[in-house]
Order: structure tokens, then sequence, then C-alpha cells
């Protein structure tokens, strides 16, 4: 039997079922990308009083697959980004 992998992509959507599951989410997710080098990747939501919550956060060196926004619709979620420290 192969030894089960659980990759950062598992780790993101765990972490917004829960999330989902707490009533923390709802289908927005904003991917906030890091503003440097360096800087974590983190994925959270806006509160009722528009404040961004984070939900999980990756370490520069935690890379996602470059289609994770797609994976991540197909699972119901849409995906607003923003870059940097924008977070109006």
């Amino acid at each position: 039997m192969q030894p089960v992998t659980i990759t950062n992509l598992d780790r993101l959507l765990t972490a917004l079922i829960q999330a989902r599951q707490r009533g923390d989410l709802h289908q927005v997710v904003i991917d906030h990308l890091p503003s440097g080098p360096g800087d974590d990747h983190t994925f959270g939501t806006r509160t009722d009083k528009g404040t961004f919550k984070p939900l999980i956060r990756f370490r520069f060196d935690q890379q996602l697959p470059d289609n994770y926004a797609d994976v991540l619709e197909q699972h119901g979620y849409h995906v607003e980004v923003v870059h940097g420290d924008h977070m109006a």
C-alpha cells in the first residue's frame, strides 16, 4: 500500500471546508498574494464588518499548483485575488 501524501492544495481545501462548516465562509475566498519575497500567501474571507479574516497561511516556500484557483472554483468557491497590502 502506498503512503498517502497530503498536499498544500489538500490542506487549503480542508481549511475552506472547515470554515464553511463553521459558518465563517460562504462563497468568496480571498486569495491574498504575497507583497514581497518571503511573505506568506494567505487565504481568507471578509467579516461582516469588511475586514480580512485569515483562514490558512502558506509560507513562501510552500507551493501550490498553478491551477489551484480553478480547483477551488470546481469545488464551488469564488476566488477574489488581492495583491500585496491592498485589502480594501
